[in-house]
């Protein structure tokens, strides 16, 4: 019976759900600590690899997997894999391209949203006592007629930007890609060709695009400079977009009205982390594309995948194949 190992560590409802997705002639297996080690341990007798999670896939765990048949992801991101060895091991690695991205794209507007609304810090006066109906009021913004700028218009960003038009705000973009015309007009977007010629004009800048070493920290103080005063930043993409510190001090300056960080420049974030200090700056453990309805499709539709791939069905394997 082909064994699938989780390469993460799942409890509750997240592991029901992983258990009972498992294809019927499956063994699916979670560690039972998320250590390098136990990784590597689990690995000797594995058909497949279901990948979440941070640790590595790296030359130790490949070496002790002789019987890895492929490696699937249970969403997009690939920081945890390391390229050079799954080529030359000649493992096959697929993505779960798309299947959260509705989720993403709700936790995005939701943090805009809330940014705009001082939700956090009204709720927290309210749960105070305090009562300032036209003082609280006024201090809140809305989304009609803000210039939100995206980096990136994958899945997500489509969906984002769909979202953002019932708002009446305005989208401009940058993308490696630019979308064709027949969808800058359709999702009213405007493309820039530099993420820098954005900047000046975002109320709202928001990152839906992959982390790659040429854009890691792409804000930074530098950057951070050239955005419009009082802008909004916004990030449900990677955490490593943005420099932490640079980003606190942009906030504490003021020159930054607010920010909402689903992801993180580390993950979990550790004690003293700076960007929790000031309730002008909202945070969410990397929860953007996991509601329930898009952590059951991923795990769904990831071993769906393995099952076709099993029975050399590849043409119904859904989902991108990167390696």
């Amino acid at each position: 019976m082909p064994k699938i190992l989780h390469t993460a560590r799942y409890t509750g409802l997240p592991l029901e759900i992983l258990q009972r997705s498992c294809p019927e002639g499956f063994t699916v297996k979670t560690l039972d600590e998320a250590t390098h080690e136990q990784l590597v341990k689990e690995a000797i007798d594995a058909d497949y690899f279901l990948v979440s999670g941070r640790l590595p896939i790296d030359k130790a765990v490949l070496d002790h997997a002789p019987h890895l048949k492929m490696i699937q992801r249970t969403g997009v991101g690939t920081e945890m894999l390391d390229p050079d060895e799954i080529k030359k091991c000649g493992i096959p690695v697929y993505v779960n391209a798309g299947v959260n991205a509705q989720s993403v794209a709700e936790h995005t507007l939701t943090l805009v949203l809330a940014c705009l609304k001082r939700l956090p810090q009204i709720n927290r006066q309210m749960h105070e006592g305090v009562w300032k109906k036209q003082l609280t009021g006024v201090t809140t913004h809305e989304l009609k007629d803000k210039t939100v700028a995206m980096v990136g218009m994958g899945n997500i960003g489509h969906l984002v930007a769909q979202m953002l038009q019932a708002f009446g705000a305005k989208v401009i973009y940058t993308d490696v890609f630019r979308q064709t015309k027949d969808v800058e007009e359709k999702l009213e977007l405007t493309y820039f060709d530099s993420f820098e010629a954005m900047l000046p004009q975002a109320d709202i800048l928001s990152f839906h695009c992959p982390l790659t070493k040429e854009n890691t920290e792409m804000l930074n103080q530098r950057t951070l400079a050239m955005v419009k005063e009082g802008a909004i930043v916004v990030n449900t993409a990677r955490g490593k977009l943005i420099n932490p510190d640079d980003l606190y001090n942009a906030v504490k300056s003021g020159h930054i009205r607010a920010a909402a960080l689903d992801t993180h420049y580390e993950e979990p974030i550790k004690e003293g982390y700076k960007l929790a200090e000031m309730d002008n700056i909202i945070l969410t453990p990397h929860i953007g594309g996991l509601s329930y309805e898009a952590f059951e499709s991923m795990m769904q539709r990831a071993m769906e995948n393995i099952c076709h791939f099993e029975n050399s069905e590849m043409d119904l394997i859904k989902g991108n194949r990167i390696l």
